[in-house]
């Protein structure tokens, strides 16, 4: 029995480790950017949330950087990042993206803003889309803000401010993904739709992050404390 229950905590142990963050930029600089491994290609750094984010203001601004070793698991996960409004959501026509990975005949994820207002967390998966939308913002332009969208097997969920505001009972997840993800545009060949917004402090983990596991405060990479944190937390709670 005692051989039976370490067994299970090492198991247990093992899976909390491999929930991570698996990407993060504070996307300050251009030189940061490209230390990171991405690509910018025209707009500029201004003060956001934390330090400097990223703004693009005209057709063509945006940021790429590679999938590759930051999108480890399809089958969940979490996007989440500061926004510094550059307009009052109430004028807001068409759609924003803040973050995009979407390529013609892939799968995408996208974390935008959209007529009326209102924010979005989206999902495509095998040729469906899948919306998480929120009510009608009424966020001014000056003011920061934490967007977070989670798929997984708790379906779609979109979180601002640290609470939720849209979901789909869906838990279907991307199958195929494009070479590269988006801050602030869209994807090539079309990154036509700047926001005029600051993002900045953008974070990427191989888990669907739950509401107290998003970063609000602190800018540095998280790792695998968070979502450890929350299940010992559990554990203790069911002993």
């Amino acid at each position: 029995m005692k051989t039976l229950y370490i067994t299970t905590i090492m198991l247990l142990c093992c899976s909390l480790v491999s929930a991570e963050e698996t990407f993060f930029s504070e996307l300050e600089s251009q030189a940061e950017v490209e230390k990171e491994g991405g690509t910018v290609d025209g707009g500029s750094f201004v003060p956001g949330k934390f330090g400097n984010g990223f703004v693009s203001e005209e057709v063509g601004d945006v940021i790429h950087f590679p999938v590759e070793d930051r999108f480890v698991n399809l089958e969940e996960g979490t996007v989440e990042l500061w926004v510094t409004m550059g307009m009052d959501t109430s004028t807001i026509t068409g759609e924003l993206f803040t973050f995009m990975t979407y390529k013609r005949d892939t799968d995408a994820i996208f974390l935008q803003f959209n007529d009326g207002g209102i924010a979005q967390m989206r999902i495509k998966s095998a040729n469906s889309w899948i919306n998480a939308n929120s009510e009608p913002l009424k966020w001014k332009k000056g003011e920061h803000h934490h967007m977070a969208g989670t798929w997984g097997p708790d379906g779609l969920k979109l979180y601002l401010d640290g609470e939720l505001a849209g979901e789909d009972p869906s838990n279907k997840g991307p199958t195929v993904f494009a070479e590269t993800f988006e801050i602030n545009n869209a994807s090539p060949p079309d990154p036509k739709f700047p926001t005029n917004c600051v993002v900045d402090g953008l974070r990427i983990s191989d888990h669907q992050k739950e509401a107290n596991e998003l970063v609000l405060d602190d800018p540095a990479p998280v790792h695998s404390k968070g979502k450890l944190t929350v299940t010992w937390g559990r554990l203790k709670a069911v002993n």
